[in-house]
């Protein structure tokens, strides 16, 4: 909510500050065509490569956290073979997604989190015949929890990989050279002052989706909600008891 009360209050502000720019100030450059081509040809190469780029970063990020929820109920799922040990599993991962749903997807990246240490003891809890339950699936427990430790490693760097100072600061000055260069077009009428206007809206369009890609906020923070939600559906059954009925 936060985020899209900030969206569209700087498109208002923009809109209005541009428009009395563009209706305002009239002027009278020769080769203003050049100067138009270069800068929507540099701003647009690098905000389409920046918006590219932080993209896949956000696609690599949904891809590593259904990743991890896949490998959470892989492991619930094997430790059914001691009911013990699923119990503790499943009040770990209960936890787990709770604090996820009732924050938000990044809460366990930003914040200490020993679910994995708790999954794993409670595995290594099991002793005698339970252990050797167990160890039929010694290849699937070790490799899933080595993909955990893979994918939160992985989580934890795409999340801090955002657009440095500098490339922002390029941006910016692009996109300020285009919104005023827009003006720079001859004929005043109000049909092509509203182009104008409509045009540094796109730009300004443009950078406020750059943004929300760089802090990962365009999709909010419950874009995993749906899957933390299916999690805690296994955790508890649901699915074997609806189809009980």
């Amino acid at each position: 909510m936060k985020s899209k009360s900030f969206f569209v209050l700087s498109l208002l502000i923009f809109l209005i500050v541009y428009s009395l720019y563009v209706f305002k100030f009239t002027f009278n450059i020769q080769d203003y065509s050049d100067i138009i081509v270069a800068t929507t040809f540099f701003f647009t190469l690098f905000s389409g490569y920046f918006i590219t780029r932080q993209n896949d970063r956000y696609t690599s990020i949904s891809e590593e956290i259904s990743n991890t929820d896949g490998t959470f109920s892989l492991l619930y799922r094997i430790s059914g073979a001691v009911p013990t040990v699923q119990s503790k599993v499943r009040e770990a991962l209960k936890n787990h997604y709770e604090k996820i749903l009732a924050n938000d997807w990044a809460y366990h990246l930003l914040h200490p989190s020993t679910t994995i240490t708790d999954v794993f003891n409670a595995y290594n809890s099991a002793t005698g015949d339970d252990a050797e339950r167990l160890g039929q699936f010694g290849d699937a427990f070790g490799g899933g929890f080595l993909q955990l430790q893979i994918s939160r490693k992985k989580m934890i760097l795409l999340y801090h990989e955002k657009l440095l100072p500098l490339q922002w600061a390029l941006v910016y000055l692009l996109a300020i050279l285009m919104v005023v260069s827009f003006n720079f077009i001859p004929g005043h009428t109000l049909m092509v002052n509203a182009l104008k206007v409509f045009f540094g809206l796109a730009v300004l369009f443009v950078i406020l989706l750059l943004r929300q890609l760089d802090n990962l906020s365009i999709f909010g923070k419950d874009f995993n909600e749906q899957t933390a939600n299916d999690m805690l559906r296994i955790l508890e059954e649901k699915d074997v008891k609806e189809l009980g009925k």
